[in-house]
């Protein structure tokens, strides 16, 4: 769903965004100002993942990798041969 939102800016932003449009960076001041937002939110959402990664991270160093268990359980396989 698309919704409408006017917004005041600085000319100088609106000037530079234009000038994306002409320079083809972007196809609309539309995308432009997406985009712009879209970064913005991500930027406030990276601490939040690298901080839940950290949590996760930190349950887990005990416990062996998967790369660890494939290797034990071929080892098994191969003494049973």
């Amino acid at each position: 769903m698309v919704v409408q939102v006017n917004v005041k800016l600085d000319e100088r932003i609106l000037r530079e965004v234009e000038e994306l449009v002409e320079k083809g960076r972007v196809r609309t001041k539309r995308e432009a100002f997406e985009k712009a937002l879209l970064l913005l939110l991500k930027s406030y959402k990276s601490p939040e993942l690298a901080e839940r990664i950290d949590s996760v991270r930190k349950g887990t160093e005990r416990m062996r990798g998967a790369t660890e268990a494939v290797v034990e359980a071929h080892e098994e396989e191969d003494e049973q041969l």
